[in-house]
């Protein structure tokens, strides 16, 4: 009477070459390494611990889909990076040239009455850098109108470091008179100084040059050179018939008022 056997994989009984349970050979092979007899189902050799059998090689095709999620993944990365390196975002919603969210009136400052509420980083990141500096310009110009001195001066540091990291070709007019402004109530008088003679050396006329120029000159105690640029600043608009059509005139227009009214 033969011998039962049982199935080293599954424990079924079994007889004949193969477990008819689940298909494992039920014939012991010997270890390729070193000749032991192998058990049925082994896949390590039990004396020296080669595997029992060769790895099976996957073909290169059952690499294609990992290959292409790489791809699409470092394809992804880069289009993303070109997206914010390049500041591509439009302006968003109604915001205005100047940064600030459309108000009928004007602070002293120059910034939108009202204050502008501090745009949370995830704003700030889909903003364009020109746009996220006159953001924090808006915010600066609001706290000092607060006379919350130490705040403003926070956000005054934030707000250059911010249009420095804007492209040189998006550094206009508008740009330079935030600049100048910020770098003034920083004592930085040279700097605004300088951001206003560049105004006007691009443009005589610039009522934004003339007005930073004459606000540097009352800081530093000139006030004849400062109603000088005012008498420059009337004189043109007198010339145009009122203050002109520009988009920098019309967003900063209550500003550009009282500097015209200041010392007539």
């Amino acid at each position: 009477m033969s011998e039962a056997r049982h199935c080293a994989a599954c424990g079924a009984a079994a007889a004949g070459n193969f477990c008819s349970a689940c298909g494992t050979s039920l014939r012991g092979n010997a270890c390729k390494s070193c000749g032991a007899a192998l058990s049925a189902g082994a896949v390590y050799c039990a004396e020296c611990g080669q595997p029992a059998a060769s790895r099976e090689t996957k073909p290169a095709t059952a690499r294609i889909p990992w290959i292409l999620s790489a791809v699409a993944l470092a394809v992804f990365a880069l289009v993303l990076a070109n997206l914010v390196q390049s500041g591509s975002v439009r302006r968003v919603g109604d915001m205005t040239v100047t940064g600030g969210l459309p108000t009928p009136r004007e602070a002293p400052n120059g910034a939108p009455a009202g204050g502008a509420n501090m745009p949370s980083m995830e704003e700030l990141a889909s903003m364009s850098p020109r746009q996220a500096a006159d953001r924090l310009y808006d915010r600066a110009m609001s706290e000092l109108d607060g006379g919350d001195f130490e705040r403003s001066a926070f956000f005054l540091d934030m707000g250059l470091q911010a249009y420095a990291a804007v492209p040189p070709e998006e550094i206009d007019a508008d740009a330079r008179f935030h600049m100048g402004l910020m770098q003034l109530h920083l004592g930085d008088t040279a700097a605004a100084r300088q951001n206003g003679v560049t105004i006007v050396e691009g443009e005589p006329d610039h009522l934004l040059g003339l007005i930073l120029l004459a606000r540097v000159s009352e800081f530093e105690e000139e006030a004849d050179v400062a109603a000088e640029y005012r008498e420059r600043m009337r004189a043109v608009v007198d010339e145009a018939g009122g203050i002109p059509d520009l988009v920098e005139y019309e967003s900063h227009r209550p500003l550009i008022e009282r500097e015209l009214a200041a010392g007539s």
